[in-house]
């Protein structure tokens, strides 16, 4: 964010999971933004401004400073003032003026020594002050002017560390759970690794399913150590992409022409020739930095002519994911970031607790009575090959185990028997293991939403690969059951459904648009957002949905185990927070959506009245109305929506009604009346 007259500028490593810059006033010569719980201020002050409009400037930046107490706040910039106070040899004028400012703010001055902070030929100066309030200035520590880097600027580089409140209980190095360098794996490695495993007793059946899964998470991590390195929690900075053994050569004789030029200058005994050789010192000086300066503006051009070439021959490439902000520098999860009150009740609000629910009666279907489940069929080889390849074909983040999915598909070719025994377990007794109904929870910023709400963050929960296999497989004969044995889900929703994607959904209302138009009828649509869906959904409707459809009760109680007992977990500054789930389906599991559709099935198969459609994507649900005029359809659609509302909460589900929209569909010469929109 920079001030109106574009002279200072605040920048942040641009980073979607760390706190971004929250701008609170642009001013003229000054910008203040919010990162976190601390304000910044950035200021600059031109020297050639008369004094009237040097005070001029602190008096608008005081009024905001003001405002913001008792928040902790910085206020850092060239102030082009001078003082004792801030290590300067002479006070100014400004700098008195300056001085009894920042006591009026109670601000504290950081600067320490007399280090200059702009050098220039004819001398150097220190203008650049940084003020703290007193409370965060207590937690500032090593600040120091960077002499020793070559900024190409007269003015240095600034550090100093902020330390973090005694009262976060921030723990130092937390990382966010185990993870592997995948490009550096090494199969050969990973193979043998995998048949050394292998090589351990089988256990007999009947098998302890928990601690099958223990032993599972165990030996992949083993295979994987054995495979390739574990990846640090904060990579080491990488050099920029226009970097090059040129300009490395470059800078170090801008560096060195520098040092000699200033130790030249510090020199106190100076003879008749000292004037000349300073000025051969920086002039050489100035040449090196003009010509580093150029080196990086053309190795800028060429790196980025170099990038667009190779657009031709991967379009999905660096560029594309450049533009779409797909690679970011690293950054602690947003978990972590959040203050440790605010994530609380973000975690709480995401994953609500509630009591046991009645859901609404759900009459089995009637026909043949349920099959008969003394013969569970066994998970072949061939299921489970099945489940590899959907897993291959995809790159999703690992769970809190950290296994890769493609080191997990190398890994099975060994492992294979001993894991086709524990997922025969799990569906012969109804259960899932403990270890795979945890999920490590990482939330993504939703764009323009207020920060301080859970509404601004998506929850996505990212479970071991191995328990995916499983869910994988128990989808499988879910549909196939559905879509063979029935009753199937409500032809009129679209989510998660094989073969069925939002195109065809559209397609089903200009279809149903494109009739009523013929019927010289006009449409009124109006699209309901549930909040907070997925993890607000009553176990119990999923279990009546269940036996409605008549899924086999093998099927059934291993589903009823899979929701019982979940959890998220995640890394905070404490260490690592837990939080059970009572109701809803994990976003980001394979079974989950699946469960969603079944669950929300009543709602869609409901009888609606003449002229009312409802068509559904997953939770996204639209309501149509068709009716000969305009006051005809808003009825219609009010009694209509009221009807499918009512449905909704029925499952325990809240509908956003500031969230929902209406829109109007209507042919030629059949426009809306004036004041509808």
């Amino acid at each position: 964010v920079d001030d109106l007259s574009g002279s200072v500028a605040l920048i942040l490593r641009a980073a979607t999971e760390s706190p971004s810059f929250e701008c609170i006033i642009r001013g003229r010569g000054f910008v203040v933004a919010k990162t976190g719980k601390v304000v910044v201020a950035g200021v600059y002050a031109s020297p050639n401004s008369p004094l009237a409009d040097f005070e001029s400037l602190l008096g608008n930046l005081g009024i905001v400073v003001s405002r913001i107490h008792p928040r902790p706040v910085f206020v850092l910039g060239d102030f082009n003032a001078k003082s004792a106070a801030w290590g300067s040899s002479i006070t100014n004028a400004r700098g008195r003026i300056l001085e009894e400012w920042a006591i009026e703010q109670g601000l504290v001055v950081l600067n320490q020594g007399s280090v200059h902070t702009c050098v220039r030929q004819m001398g150097g100066s220190i203008v650049d002050v940084s003020f703290a309030s007193t409370a965060v200035s207590r937690r500032v520590r090593e600040w120091r002017v960077m002499a020793e880097v070559e900024t190409l600027s007269d003015h240095r580089y600034i550090r100093f560390v902020l330390s973090p409140l005694a009262s976060d209980g921030q723990v130092r190095g937390l990382g966010d759970g185990p993870r592997w360098a995948l490009k550096r794996l090494n199969k050969e490695a990973l193979l043998e690794a995998s048949i050394v495993q292998a090589w351990a007793s089988v256990p007999i059946r009947p098998i302890d399913v928990n601690e099958e899964a223990e032993w599972f998470r165990e030996a992949l991590s083993q295979i994987c150590d054995a495979a390739m390195p574990r990846v640090l929690q904060r990579p080491a900075r990488r050099q920029v992409y226009w970097w090059s053994q040129t300009i490395e050569h470059l800078r170090s004789a801008c560096v060195l022409a520098r040092r000699q030029y200033a130790r030249h200058r510090r020199r106190r005994r100076r003879n008749q020739n000292s004037a000349a050789i300073e000025a051969e010192l920086y002039e050489t000086y100035r040449v090196t930095k003009r010509a580093l300066q150029t080196a990086i503006k053309s190795a800028k051009v060429q790196a980025y002519e170099e990038l667009l070439k190779t657009l031709d021959v991967d379009p999905w490439g660096r560029p594309y994911r450049l533009v779409n902000g797909k690679l970011r520098p690293w950054a602690p999860p947003i978990t972590q970031s959040l203050d440790p009150q605010l994530l609380e009740d973000v975690v709480c609000s995401l994953f609500p607790s509630r009591l046991e629910h009645t859901p609404p009666p759900m009459a089995p279907h009637s026909g043949l009575p349920d099959a008969d489940d003394d013969d569970i069929p066994e998970v072949t080889r061939f299921d489970l090959r099945v489940a590899l390849r959907r897993l291959q074909a995809k790159n999703t983040a690992p769970g809190p185990d950290g296994i890769p999915g493609r080191a997990l598909v190398l890994a099975i070719k060994a492992l294979e028997p001993r894991l086709l025994g524990l997922f025969c377990a799990c569906l012969e007794r109804g259960q899932f293991p403990l270890l795979w109904k945890t999920g490590k929870l990482v939330l993504l910023k939703k764009v323009g939403r207020p920060v301080g709400s859970a509404s601004a963050y998506r929850p996505i929960v990212l479970l071991d690969e191995v328990g995916k296999l499983l869910e994988r497989i128990i989808s499988e004969r879910l549909v196939k059951h559905l879509e063979r044995v029935g009753p199937d889900l409500a032809d009129n929703q679209f989510g998660f459904r094989r073969g069925r994607s939002t195109v065809e959904a559209i397609m089903r209302v200009k279809a149903m648009t494109e009739e009523a138009f013929h019927r010289g009828e006009v449409v009124l649509a109006v699209s309901l957002d549930i909040a907070n869906a997925f993890n607000t959904l009553p176990w119990s409707c999923i279990r009546d949905a269940l036996v409605y459809h008549r899924v086999p009760n093998y099927l059934r109680h291993v589903i009823e185990a899979y929701l019982a007992d979940r959890a998220v977990i995640y890394p905070c500054q404490q260490g690592w927070g837990r939080r059970e789930s009572s109701c809803g389906v994990p976003q980001g599991s394979v079974l989950g959506p699946l469960l969603w559709n079944i669950g929300y099935d009543w709602v869609l198969r409901g009888l609606l009245l003449p002229g009312v459609g409802v068509t559904c994507y997953a939770d996204d649900t639209l309501v149509t109305a068709c009716r000969e005029s305009y006051p005809q359809a808003i009825m219609l659609a009010t009694a209509g929506v009221a009807q499918v509302v009512g449905r909704i909460r029925r499952l325990g589900l809240e509908v956003a009604l500031n969230k929902c929209e209406a829109m109007f569909f209507y042919g030629p010469r059949r426009a809306p009346p004036s004041g509808s929109h």
